[in-house]
């Protein structure tokens, strides 16, 4: 790389990394406009790409509940509109039980346990140029039973087209999931509602539910079945019709009344399932990796536990959500009762014979008393990016809490070229250094800060451009490679380019 001499613009420094490490991105994130005691981080989900982020908060103005949107641009995090309340809710819905977003982030799914007298329902959001709006009417599952409580859970197929609905009140609190499928911008159900074979007792099927992410993979979880063993059911789908896929999933090794299935995450392809259970040993929680080989299902090592879990009564409640990367081998557990109900997560990753916890738990910083963090959590898809909720936050306020693997963190470099070694309109350099695990990639931007600045080089260190002018803003992002230990550090220059002569002898 050719280094010239000039004004050094601006520096970034990456955060250190060691194996699977995150670090906190930013402050928490608190939705403005909230009325009363919203808990905020009651539900969280974020986008593939982890840069849209949604957080629920079913208890905002006295149980009408409401959802908050928030857009990640430059590694800073700003919220996207006012606050989203769908229409035809009926009494207190508690909209923002739970939140699940497609893919591209531009679709949303919000539950609402309590409408219209604990029926539930679930509403669609979509986005186009920044701005949400609802999608159809609300989804009610046409043949629920009772006092269903459809929207406890929900989730969404990578392009936002299929969605599931758990309900775990359905039928004296069996429990149930509902599919719905999008056609042309409009909802219906498909099929009738998904509800077990081999459950036992009041199983509440459906408290937490995922789906892979061509939607045809649906996982259902119920902490209930077996008098609070619980267990999780998978389903398949082949043209349009929804199958129980072998018998339900129950961990072994579980100790008393486990709750397995108080959350459930299922990788992209379907073939990994995380399972969370926060009764196991007394609420000290436990959470347990299944496999799918020919469509065959199998534990896959031991009950996973976190360690550094700290609480006076041990009630640390490990479990209490569960997430999963697109390709299953990043996961995240969540404990919201940890150290005195400040609450943390965990993140593990498979090791040779069993899943292996990577690093020290996560804690937010800036939380006010018993946040309850982990309470809800999501993973983008390269597990890069992670929010995590804290409904209990100061005073029942909630927030939530963004953290990036900071083996693959992405700094942006600023500046605004002045330098007057090199005259308005004259050809200028652009250098940028960085250290840290290959590969690197760079992609330069002309403009203000912000996703709207216009690329003009890629895949350099170095940059050429003509004309420069005094007042041009010019920014790199340097890319790092995800997931191994590193430090780097980037800083921008700008100069005339190096000219070589040659001295000639006769």
């Amino acid at each position: 790389m050719v280094r010239t001499a000039g004004a050094v613009l601006g520096a970034v420094v990456l955060a250190q990394a060691a194996g699977a490490q995150f670090a906190q991105q930013g402050s928490k994130l608190v939705g403005s406009g909230a009325v009363g005691a919203a808990e905020q981080g009651k539900s969280v989900a974020i986008s593939a790409d982890g840069n849209t982020a949604a957080v629920g908060g079913w208890f905002d103005d006295s149980l009408i509940g409401a959802v908050w949107l928030f857009a990640r641009s430059f590694g800073a995090w700003t919220q996207q509109g006012g606050k989203l309340v769908g229409s035809g809710a009926v009494g207190g819905a508690s909209q923002g039980s739970a939140v699940a977003l497609s893919a591209d982030g531009n679709t949303l799914i919000v539950g609402g346990f309590s409408d219209d007298g604990n029926l539930g329902a679930a509403w669609v959001f979509t986005r186009s140029g920044g701005v949400w709006s609802q999608q159809g009417s609300k989804l009610v599952g046409e043949d629920a039973v009772g006092l269903a409580y459809q929207g406890a859970s929900v989730a969404l197929s990578a392009d936002g087209n299929t969605a599931i609905v758990g309900g775990w009140g359905d039928s004296s609190s069996i429990g149930a999931a509902w599919v719905f499928t999008r056609t042309g911008g409009v909802w219906s159900q498909q099929g009738g509602k998904l509800v077990a074979t081999d459950s036992v007792g009041p199983a509440q099927q459906g408290y937490s539910v995922a789906i892979s992410a061509d939607g045809d993979t649906a996982v259902a979880g119920g902490w209930g079945d077996s008098s609070g063993l619980g267990a999780t059911w998978v389903y398949t789908r082949s043209e349009g019709v929804w199958l129980q896929q072998g018998r339900k999933l129950v961990g072994n090794s579980a100790i008393g009344r486990s709750a397995q299935g108080t959350s459930v995450a299922v990788s992209a392809d379907g073939n990994t399932v995380l399972v969370g259970g926060w009764g196991d040993s007394s609420s000290i929680g436990a959470a347990w990796v299944f496999t799918r080989s020919d469509g065959v299902w199998s534990q896959r090592g031991a009950k996973l536990v976190g360690a550094g879990a700290t609480d006076p009564d041990n009630h640390i409640q490990f479990g209490s959500a569960a997430a999963l990367s697109a390709d299953g081998k990043t996961g995240m557990v969540g404990g919201a009762h940890d150290s005195g109900y400040l609450g943390a997560v965990w993140v593990f990753a498979p090791g040779a014979l069993t899943w292996v916890q990577q690093g020290s738990k996560l804690v937010g910083t800036g939380n006010v008393g018993m946040a309850h963090q982990g309470i809800s959590a999501a993973l983008s898809a390269n597990g890069s990016a992670a929010i995590v909720g804290g409904s209990n936050d100061n005073s029942l306020a909630g927030a939530a809490w963004v953290f990036v693997a900071t083996g693959c963190a992405r700094p942006w470099v600023t500046g605004q070229p002045q330098d007057r070694s090199v005259p308005s309109g004259q050809e200028a350099v652009l250098s940028v250094t960085a250290i840290g695990t290959a590969p690197l990639s760079y992609q330069w931007y002309q403009g203000e800060a912000g996703d709207t600045s216009t690329p003009v080089g890629s895949d350099a260190s170095t940059l050429t451009t003509t004309p420069l002018t005094p007042s041009a803003s010019f920014w790199v992002r340097v890319t790092n490679a995800c997931g191994t230990a590193d430090s780097a550090a980037a800083t921008i220059s700008i100069g005339r380019p190096v000219r070589r002569h040659v001295r000639r002898s006769g």
